[in-house]
């Protein structure tokens, strides 16, 4: 199978109805869409036995692991096992017919997901609500409870937000490596700043909202 053709069929088939939907072509294979700080990731990914699709939301404001932010799809899964189970891959043996189904499955699932929870809000109702579990998310308790904090401090739900963080940081061990210590010490750091100023919440996700878009070149 010709890998370029189908490069092409995916653009031409699903990259500019997505274009049309608001998204823009972030790489070859990736498109992404910000709304309210939120990144929506819709990737391709090309393997031996064929191609698949992968659904994701990246909030920006989320002061993640790592000091250099990269797109991730944490909070997703792939389009084939997303609320319906189906096939993992779709073959090169049949292109036309993969790249088709691919985007009915986005356009049934893959965005009204983005449109339903794609907000701060959004993100607190999926979470709490139970929806990882209906979704078939892999998505860890520990980045449950990361992502619900920061979304509750950012839509000014302070004290629960707070409480989210603890819980989060419980979750880590004393035996944990270096560099997740040093992640704790930093939300810790931060939980200190809003408890003592809860109107300072909002400048310092802000902040971390700039500091992830520069590093990811948005």
């Amino acid at each position: 199978m010709d890998k370029k053709y189908l490069k092409k069929l995916i653009k031409k088939e699903i990259g500019e109805y997505l274009m049309g939907a608001g998204f823009s072509r972030h790489k070859e294979s990736v498109y992404i869409k910000i709304r309210e700080s939120i990144i929506y990731n819709i990737s391709f990914s090309f393997g031996s036995i064929g191609f698949t699709c992968t659904v994701a939301m990246q909030p920006l404001y989320v002061n993640g692991f790592q000091d250099k932010a990269f797109l991730h799809i944490t909070f997703g899964s792939r389009l084939s096992r997303f609320k319906i189970v189906q096939k993992e891959w779709w073959t090169y043996d049949e292109p036309e017919k993969g790249v088709s189904e691919i985007k009915e499955l986005l356009i049934k699932n893959g965005l009204p997901w983005f449109k339903q929870y794609g907000t701060p809000e959004g993100i607190i109702e999926f979470i709490q609500n139970g929806k990882v579990e209906e979704y078939g998310l892999k998505f860890n308790t520990y980045q449950q409870k990361q992502y619900l904090g920061f979304s509750l401090l950012y839509t000014g739900s302070i004290e629960d937000g707070i409480s989210a963080l603890e819980v989060m940081l419980d979750g880590i061990k004393e035996d944990a490596v270096d560099w997740i210590k040093d992640y704790k010490m930093r939300i810790i750091e931060l939980i200190c700043r809003v408890e003592k100023d809860p109107v300072s919440a909002k400048i310092i996700l802000d902040d971390i909202v700039q500091e992830n878009r520069i590093a990811l070149k948005l």
